[in-house]
């Protein structure tokens, strides 16, 4: 009877905790973007604002992910980080949760990112994002081409090709964008496998649905994918991506199924 009721009391104050903590991370974001106003309305973009904003990205989503667990909201384990040390990388995750971007660049070297254009429209998430160079998933070829050149630059993008949180953990649907600039770019792979021990945050799931015991989030860096020996390079391009995003589902569903055994 103690055990549960020491349960549902800590559940309670995750719930604040977390509604706090997004408080927090919204008037702070917010607040960030007010203050960036005028130096993304006189500079132009330029390698020395984008390595400011990353700075100052880096440094906000390390300080949220600090504060989540320091609250007892979830606990984080990574594993084989170390194979991320190095620049110019094409990293390749999974999307369980909400904060599953905050974590990667915070844990991440240099990180750049195509995420979600609606986050473009946050106020709490625009200034960031915007003086970082983060780039909006709906560029189409522009996109690409600036991810290659992100990457040949020395910066680490992240890239989550199921475009939206997962909707079965465990089942991963990716779309063929990260494929094209793999082949096209000549970038080897890095696949970043994230699980959550408990549902935490996922898609249509409300921030308040806290599960009753507090969610162990495990960040996985699998062994670097050869694309050159995984596909034929020389296919025609769509043929190519199609079969590198197969082959990347089924790699992802593998090592999820050996995590959960584990």
């Amino acid at each position: 009877m103690a055990i549960g009721k020491s349960l549902k009391f800590d559940r309670y104050w995750r719930i604040f905790a977390t509604g706090l903590s997004f408080a927090i991370f919204g008037v702070f974001g917010t607040t960030l973007t007010v203050l960036l106003l005028p130096v993304l309305l006189l500079t132009r973009e330029s390698p020395a604002r984008r390595k400011f904003g990353k700075l100052l990205l880096k440094i906000s989503f390390q300080s949220f992910l600090w504060g989540i667990q320091i609250l007892g909201i979830v606990d984080l384990r990574t594993k084989n980080i170390d194979r991320l040390k190095t620049n110019g990388r094409l990293i390749l995750a999974n999307h369980p949760s909400l904060i599953d971007a905050i974590i990667l660049f915070a844990i991440i070297d240099n990180p750049n990112g195509v995420i979600k254009s609606t986050l473009f429209n946050n106020p709490s998430m625009y200034g960031l994002a915007k003086i970082a160079g983060l780039m909006r998933n709906v560029e189409g070829p522009e996109l690409i081409r600036k991810s290659i050149e992100s990457i040949s630059a020395g910066e680490n993008l992240i890239i989550f090709p199921e475009g939206t949180r997962t909707k079965v953990l465990g089942q991963v649907t990716f779309k063929n964008g990260a494929a094209y600039i793999a082949i096209k770019g000549k970038f080897n792979i890095i696949p970043v496998l994230i699980s959550v021990s408990e549902p935490f945050l996922r898609k249509n799931q409300s921030w308040y649905a806290v599960p009753l015991k507090k969610p162990v989030l495990t960040v996985s860096v699998l062994n670097e994918v050869d694309v050159a020996t995984t596909v034929n390079t020389t296919d025609d391009l769509l043929i190519g991506a199609s079969k590198l995003t197969k082959y990347f589902e089924k790699h992802f569903t593998h090592e999820f199924r050996v995590y959960e055994q584990s």
